[in-house]
């Protein structure tokens, strides 16, 4: 009785686990469902998402103690997968609601890329005060050496006048000036955009970042240095253009380790804490209905049965192969020369050779002679069949009958494309008399041949 009252004890704990375990699959459900929507806009297919993994994990675990075999590594394949996809897609919308604004407007510039655009500009802006103060220098010195050819007489002491170089310094002195006009003009302008680019990013507006983009475009031209342009371009088209959706924002966080802190860590313990505390009250259920099976124990047998499956798998085509032979070797090829059928084939070639024979001539040399004249035809289409070519029976007249007899009987087959009798492999009572043919013979080599054509007919 108390053996009973125990087993009943364990039947109701497991029960009151099993809704347990249903309960924290659906809380863990409302995250699943949340991050799932954030990839699927659409409210029913994401909830059937959330339902659908969810219920894979809490049945997965219910189900594990009264499956066995493979069955029970099929069943944890299931829940790993869907436990995988539970962790993920709720680790997406809890990594993202602890982030400022971009839950709300995945549009908007975030204070860290506000960060990165307010660097960049800055670094394009050095460039160009830069290369101004470089050209207000060259300027100077162009006026100094001018300055300098002056004071000498302008010919640089050849005399009175005017000379060559002082009219060229004073050229280039005139043209530098010109240009640097033009590129104060438009630094000016640079100037006036860059302040009013840093006005947009002090302030979260509607449209942020597309208006971003359009003082970028609008900067781009009144830029002196090709190191200023190429830095916003990168601005325009790497960090304003590229806006990632909740998902790929969550995903690149765990991809790049050079990025990880506190916050990924805790996302992903929130993500899948509900999951592995059902997972928790799963074992406990296990071995309550299971006290005299370890699930490690389970475990080890059904990776082994799989990997013995597996392994069978590898050796199935060499099992069947090493069986064929056996077989091959212990089966008869249909009809066994001692037989009625054998016999009366064997009777109707020698009664064909006899009529072939003329009066003075032994009954059996017709057949001698057409068993000298099989050679190996080498054919294009067939390497090793063998035959006699039509010239050859044409020459021997007593040959015409004999072959007749055996083209009715299918033993040789007449290829009119090569002119040439090839010995059927295909045929029955061409297999049986190869070896009355091949002990006919002198030819070493195209005994070698008949025998490879023996092969071939025995494997066909």
């Amino acid at each position: 009785m108390s053996s009973h009252a125990a087993n009943k004890s364990g039947m109701r704990i497991a029960k009151i686990i099993s809704v347990v375990i249903f309960v924290l699959a659906s809380i863990n459900g409302i995250f699943t469902f949340s991050g799932a929507h954030l990839f699927i806009k659409e409210m029913l297919f994401a909830a059937l998402f959330a339902v659908a993994v969810q219920f894979s994990i809490a049945v997965s675990l219910i189900a594990l103690p009264y499956v066995r075999g493979l069955g029970k590594l099929v069943l944890l394949v299931v829940y790993t997968a869907a436990l995988t996809l539970s962790t993920l897609s709720a680790y997406t919308f809890i990594y993202n609601a602890g982030l400022p604004g971009t839950m709300a407007d995945t549009t908007s510039v975030n204070t860290h890329l506000k960060a990165r655009v307010a660097d960049q500009l800055s670094e394009a802006m050095r460039a160009e005060q830069q290369y101004v103060d470089e050209q207000k220098e060259r300027l100077a010195f162009l006026q100094r050496q001018a300055d300098e050819e002056a004071a000498r007489g302008y010919r640089s002491g050849l005399g009175a006048g005017k000379g060559p170089e002082y009219y060229k310094k004073m050229e280039a002195l005139a043209a530098d000036r010109v240009r640097f006009e033009t590129e104060q003009q438009k630094h000016d302008k640079a100037d006036a955009i860059y302040a009013e680019m840093i006005g947009v990013l002090k302030l979260k507006s509607e449209n942020q970042r597309e208006k971003l983009i359009l003082l970028l475009s609008s900067l781009k031209p009144v830029l002196n240095t090709d190191a200023a342009r190429q830095t916003v371009t990168e601005i325009s088209q790497g960090k304003l253009a590229v806006i990632l959706s909740p998902v790929e924002t969550a995903m690149n966080v765990i991809l790049d380790r050079g990025s990880y802190s506190v916050q990924l860590v805790v996302s992903i313990v929130w993500a899948a804490v509900f999951d592995l505390l059902a997972l928790f009250l799963g074992i406990i259920r296990y071995y309550i209905l299971r006290p005299d099976y370890s699930i490690l124990s389970g475990i080890y047998d059904v990776i082994a049965a799989f990997v013995t499956f597996i392994m069978r798998l590898g050796y199935i085509r060499k099992d069947a192969r090493q069986k064929f032979n056996q077989e091959l070797q212990h089966q008869s090829h249909g009809t066994p020369l001692n037989s009625s059928d054998m016999q009366s084939f064997a009777t109707y070639v020698m009664a064909g050779s006899m009529f072939s024979a003329d009066e003075n001539q032994d009954a059996i040399a017709p057949l001698q002679n057409l068993i000298r004249h099989i050679e190996p035809l080498k054919l294009e289409n067939d390497p090793r069949g063998v035959g006699i070519p039509f010239a050859v029976v044409d020459d021997n007249r007593e040959m015409k009958t004999l072959m007749a007899m055996l083209i009715q009987n299918e033993v040789f087959l007449s290829d009119v494309k090569n002119s040439a009798y090839v010995l059927n492999p295909g045929s029955e009572m061409a297999h049986k008399i190869l070896v009355f043919i091949k002990m006919g013979l002198n030819d070493a080599s195209n005994q070698a041949d008949i025998s490879r054509f023996m092969l071939r007919a025995e494997a066909s």
